[in-house]
């Protein structure tokens, strides 16, 4: 009995097997997490240091509308800047650079506080005849700049290869097709993305012509105020209006709401769409520059992206090559953009399904549009017709219609009901104003200008 007794104390006070393994495994555990701390510490200066890939990475759908803001039509507005002025209007690439990061700003906030598309908003709180002439507007310029800037590029792709400029226009035309039919959102932002750096050629191209550096430097922050002239004038409003252009507006909006951004991440998009919009400025500067120099600002009005490319030639095989690379990049970036645009802003407004991940049968009116307006593209640009004369009229349009576009998103950023506690603060109404006045002014000077 006492031995049995015995046992048992002896069993009490042991304590148990399992005890004695989970004290074991604790203290091996807390081994390896110090020991994982240690070599995290010693690595932190190291975990810390970001790319500027990583940036860039980071700053996708900034970069991605600053990209395509700088389509092939905006390429050749951009060079007719320069052939037309030289160096003397470098100083609106800098003017544009906050004005159009405010524009964006707005935008992307919009899209992620409302959850709705800007012409849905419009169209909820301002009424059917605002929403109505947007999309009639928006529709005609963003279809008419889908077909020059088809145009443009197998244009440029003929002069590059000799092949004749009808197959380019059936290849490109059947590419962006089966992009915007097959994949889905995430896939076709990744190969947008993958294609932003295409605009460095540009960079290359302009320091491979002999640019009188210090003048365009002095040219870009002391503003040359030469703009009464009818040709001055005519260019400057088309580099607004291809600039601040309706399309990356409403992009930018449906973009943030593909995404699913929420409010948390507000702070980080708006250094990502300041950082895509000096992106697509300094890519600006330098093709005025280029232009510039290829033309020595003669006041002669390019007509065709192959007259722009080619006029290079003369100057450097390597300036024209890396010029024409540029231009067909720009339109395999721009053109699915704008026609999405195109799709979004009227499945937006009719209360449609819509985003290019959802299937056609689920969203039909938002692929209708799309490709409907792509097709239309295509023809224009079959029509052999100078697309890049009409382009620049659209795109005049677009910057006589901007002002109101721009008007209602100072309304919708500014109203508590729609925006909650994200409403615009004092430098977004700033340069938001600023960017009215200035198209406005421009739009006026310019008709003065028709007028006389």
């Amino acid at each position: 009995m006492q031995e049995e007794k015995k046992d048992i104390i002896e069993k009490i006070a042991q304590p148990p097997i399992s005890a004695v393994k989970t004290t074991v495994d604790v203290e091996k555990e807390s081994v390896k997490m110090i020991g994982h701390v240690a070599a995290t510490a010693v690595n932190l200066p190291f975990k810390k240091r970001r790319s500027i890939l990583h940036f860039f990475w980071r700053s996708k759908s900034g970069v991605i509308t600053g990209a395509a803001d700088n389509d092939p039509s905006a390429i050749v507005t951009y060079t007719q800047t320069g052939a037309v002025a030289g160096l003397k209007l470098l100083w609106m690439a800098l003017l544009a650079w906050p004005l159009l990061t405010v524009v964006e700003e707005m935008s992307a906030r919009i899209g992620v506080v409302a959850k709705k598309g800007i012409n849905a908003v419009i169209y909820d709180n301002y009424g059917k005849f605002w929403a109505y002439l947007v999309i009639l507007v928006l529709l005609l310029v963003n279809t008419i700049t889908l077909g020059a800037d088809i145009a443009a590029m197998s244009d440029v792709a003929m002069v590059l290869t000799g092949i004749p400029e009808i197959i380019f226009i059936l290849i490109f035309g059947g590419l962006f097709f089966l992009l915007l039919w097959k994949k889905g959102y995430q896939e076709v932002s990744r190969y947008l993305f993958i294609l932003t750096p295409i605009f460095i050629l540009y960079i290359l191209s302009a320091f491979l012509l002999p640019v009188p550096w210090g003048e365009a430097i002095k040219n870009t922050f002391l503003p040359n105020l030469q703009l009464f002239n009818p040709s001055f004038m005519l260019v400057a409003v088309a580099f607004l209006g291809t600039t601040l252009t309706p399309a990356m507006i409403f992009w930018e909006t449906s973009q943030e709401i593909e995404d699913g951004k929420t409010v948390d991440t507000l702070k980080r998009e708006n250094t990502n769409v300041a950082f895509g919009m000096f992106y697509s400025q300094f890519i600006t500067f330098f093709i005025i520059v280029a232009a510039a120099a290829a033309f020595a600002g003669q006041n002669h009005i390019v007509t065709t992206a192959r007259e722009a490319s080619v006029a290079l030639k003369p100057l450097g095989n390597a300036s024209f090559i890396l010029f024409s690379l540029g231009i067909l990049g720009s339109g395999l970036i721009s053109i699915p953009v704008i026609a999405a645009s195109s799709g979004y802003m009227f499945a937006e407004t009719f209360k449609m399904n819509h985003g290019l991940d959802k299937k056609v049968h689920e969203a039909k009116g938002f692929y209708l549009i799309m490709i409907f307006s792509l097709v239309i593209g295509v023809i224009i640009a079959l029509l052999r017709f100078n697309p890049i004369l009409a382009l620049l009229y659209s795109q005049v349009l677009a910057g006589l219609l901007t002002p109101i576009l721009l008007i209602f998103l100072l309304l919708i950023s500014n109203s508590k009901k729609i925006m909650g506690n994200y409403t615009n603060r004092f430098w977004s109404n700033f340069f938001g104003i600023i960017a009215i006045l200035v198209m406005i002014a421009s739009d006026v000077a310019l008709l003065i200008e028709w007028i006389k």
